[in-house]
């Protein structure tokens, strides 16, 4: 049996033996960094096919399916399973299957993701599929165990015509590009504000390239010195060869005065 991360954040970790501590200390046999994460979390125990997982400390946050665990839980494989703020399961080895020439059916890729573009959510990105919520409780999709998020923070739900996220009466309210907003549509590009934490509105395969300012209209400006930088400078060049005949006609002038000009006149 292997203990999985679908985020892909860890590594998986073959469970062979019978305890396996989980926490931020060096001494843990599973040793994760994350946001919340105790020095000793908490222990996954086997006995004999059967798994349980145990809270060493009372200020751990733990959830099996959903489920705050209080003490100690029974797992079964494929339950989910959130230390903290990071997702796991247990599952059965992957065994090689003969090819029986049926079609498989591929999963479809999502068409919008959100991208964290501040603190410990920076670079990470989450797929938004049918309604996603977000929130400090270990029930919600997105979880993000930060102070000034709600429990029950916001939704995100994926709508006919794009998207479209709705604040949960949170108490620091929700902003869309610097907004505070009840509900409304979003779209790609668009910035996503839960306190202080900020995520952008992506498809997949975008660049993590984003305005660190948070401000998109900073970013709009941005753009546009670059663009105006980036251009030839032909008013520059005119400037130059104003100049140069300027300079010209002023020696010229100066040396008519002077009547220097006389012999070339004559």
């Amino acid at each position: 049996m292997k203990l999985v991360f679908p985020h892909k954040e860890h590594k998986d970790f073959e469970l062979i033996g019978d305890n396996f501590s989980i926490g931020s200390s060096s001494d843990a046999t599973i040793q994760i960094e994350a946001v919340g994460m105790c020095e000793n979390h908490a222990t996954i125990t086997k006995d004999e096919d059967d798994f349980s997982i145990r809270v060493d400390n009372p200020a751990a946050m733990v959830s099996v399916n959903g489920r705050l665990v209080k003490e100690s839980r029974e797992v079964r494989e494929g339950d989910l399973i959130i230390i903290s703020q990071v997702h796991c399961k247990i599952v059965s080895e992957i065994v090689d299957v003969p090819d029986d020439n049926r079609t498989r059916i591929r999963m479809a890729l999502p068409k919008f993701v959100l991208r964290g573009v501040s603190g410990v959510y920076f670079g990470k990105t989450f797929p938004l599929r049918g309604k996603t919520s977000l929130g400090r409780h270990s029930e919600n999709d997105i979880f993000i165990n930060v102070d000034g998020i709600s429990r029950k923070h916001a939704v995100i739900s994926v709508v006919a015509d794009g998207l479209e996220i709705e604040d949960l009466d949170s108490s620091n309210g929700t902003f869309v590009n610097g907004e505070k907003i009840t509900k409304q549509p979003i779209k790609i590009g668009d910035e996503i504000k839960l306190d202080n934490i900020r995520f952008l509105i992506q498809s997949p395969g975008t660049s993590a390239k984003h305005n660190q300012s948070g401000d998109p209209k900073r970013a709009q400006g941005s753009v546009n010195s670059s663009a105006n930088n980036s251009s030839p400078d032909s008013s520059g060049s005119a400037m130059k060869w104003m100049v140069t005949a300027l300079i010209l006609l002023l020696a010229a002038g100066g040396a008519w005065y002077l009547g220097l000009l006389d012999t070339f006149i004559k």
